[in-house]
């Protein structure tokens, strides 16, 4: 049986894992919404990025949505190869 409480422990402890990082991951976007908002808004003081700034930020931006439809691509090769005939 001590393998099982082992068990037990170690899902109970990946679960545990997981709501605490899906809450930080909810705060990293609040947190994110809120400096995006500042940025919009000229009445905060040097939350708007200069121009150099910004253009590097829109480059990043596009290479991470070029990256995730490439991984979406991939994933959805990978659903068609599996489901070759499965119909």
């Amino acid at each position: 049986m001590e393998h099982q409480e082992r068990a037990d422990e170690l899902e109970h402890d990946a679960d545990r894992m997981e709501r605490e990082s899906e809450r930080i991951e909810g705060k990293i976007e609040e947190v994110e919404r809120d400096w995006e908002a500042k940025e919009e808004d000229q009445q905060v003081p040097g939350a708007q990025p200069d121009e150099e700034e910004s253009l590097a930020e829109d480059i990043e931006q596009q290479e991470r949505e070029e990256q995730a439809a490439a991984e979406e691509e991939e994933e959805e090769d990978r659903g068609e190869d599996g489901d070759e005939g499965g119909d």
